[in-house]
């Protein structure tokens, strides 16, 4: 599960219509609809301040620099979405300053490094927290109780989710863990995925296995909803497996020195994603969501690819060693990713991988 910025933009113009417009939906059940095919008609129809064309060109922005760039041909394609996005976001926070996801969109985009972005994210958590606390106390009918309660909540959660991310990419493990237990405390139903952050970090801090079990029964309501909207199998419990837990597992066992353990796991993940080989194999990087983790659909490729990107720093352990036994490579190199691989290509696998040595980071 994650955020779907069209969608969310859809649903913050339909309920600032309905306030606007005094609608009960008991006494107009279509209401939804008809808002609904205006907004794909037509948003602009939808849009009456300045606080909702601020985040409808955040949804914008968000299109052009999560969806379309990191799929541009060339880098000055990408370059030229980024400007676009750049300039949307901009806009966005001369109409509503309180933006917060546009200030923290602009933000990403301007930083020089992730330490910059790291700083700027702790410096104004306390700012975006103290807005959502307003809304909920300022609230004074029925429409801006529910925005206050959903919608209104959604900025700090993807806040928080991205100061994990960045701590964990900055290799500060533990203030990574700490800031995504934080999270999953206020929102528990972690539609940020702010979970995948806090179990990757418990890898890379090489924790007993147990530990991983326990984070994720200490956390099950993330986990099961995320499993009921999932296409896998879910597990006794409700626990549906996703790749971040999987190679999260995988990863302590390959440093415990367990390979059978590893085997395992790596087993497991390809029967839960059952054309993932290539996906292990290439290891490519993708750019981190700009807005939030980008959206895929659970259990898909896609998000194996997401995951085994997030984990590029567990990947990368005992690269540029004599003997290259990087986890990257003893994963490419196993015998079940190879004999996948053979099963639908006969041709000899010589391609670099993005996590491999020589590949590209």
């Amino acid at each position: 599960m994650a955020f779907d910025p069209i969608q969310e933009d859809c649903l913050r113009l339909i309920l600032a219509n309905m306030e606007r417009e005094g609608v009960q939906l008991l006494q107009d059940p279509l209401y939804i609809d008809r808002a609904s095919e205006a907004f794909q008609n037509d948003p602009s129809s939808l849009i009456h301040t300045d606080r909702e064309r601020s985040f409808h060109l955040v949804s914008k922005a968000t299109e052009v620099v999560d969806y379309r760039a990191p799929f541009a041909p060339t880098e000055q394609d990408a370059e030229a979405q980024f400007d676009i996005a750049e300039n949307y976001l901009r806009e966005a926070t001369e109409l509503d300053p309180r933006n917060w996801d546009a200030q923290r969109m602009l933000a990403t985009l301007q930083s020089e490094s992730d330490d910059e972005l790291i700083s700027y994210l702790l410096d104004h958590r306390a700012d975006v927290e103290r807005d959502v606390e307003h809304l909920l106390e300022d609230a004074s009918n029925p429409y801006e109780e529910e925005f206050a309660r959903d919608l209104g909540q959604r900025p700090l959660q993807r806040w928080i989710a991205m100061l994990a991310s960045r701590l964990f990419i900055a290799g500060q493990y533990r203030m990574a863990l700490m800031c995504a237990e934080e999270g999953l405390r206020a929102y528990p139903l972690d539609m940020a995925g702010i979970r995948h952050t806090g179990m990757l970090a418990l890898a890379k801090l090489e924790v007993a296995p147990e530990e991983l079990k326990r984070y994720r029964s200490r956390h099950a309501a993330a986990y099961q909803l995320a499993g009921k909207s999932a296409s896998r199998r879910t597990q006794p419990g409700g626990h549906a497996p996703d790749a971040w837990s999987l190679i999260a597992q995988m990863s302590l066992a390959y440093r415990s020195f367990d390979m059978a353990g590893a085997t395992t796991a790596l087993r497991t993940l390809m029967r839960v994603y059952p054309r993932s080989a290539q996906s292990l194999y290439f290891q490519a990087e993708f750019p981190d969501g700009v807005f939030s983790r980008v959206n895929v659909q659970p259990g898909s490729e896609d998000e194996l690819v997401l995951a085994l990107s997030e984990a590029t720093p567990l990947l990368q352990e005992g690269m540029g060693t004599p003997d290259s036994a990087s986890f990257a490579l003893w994963i490419a190199e196993h015998d079940l990713v190879q004999r996948s691989l053979d099963a639908r290509d006969p041709l000899p696998h010589t391609e670099t991988r993005g996590n491999a040595p020589g590949g590209e980071n």
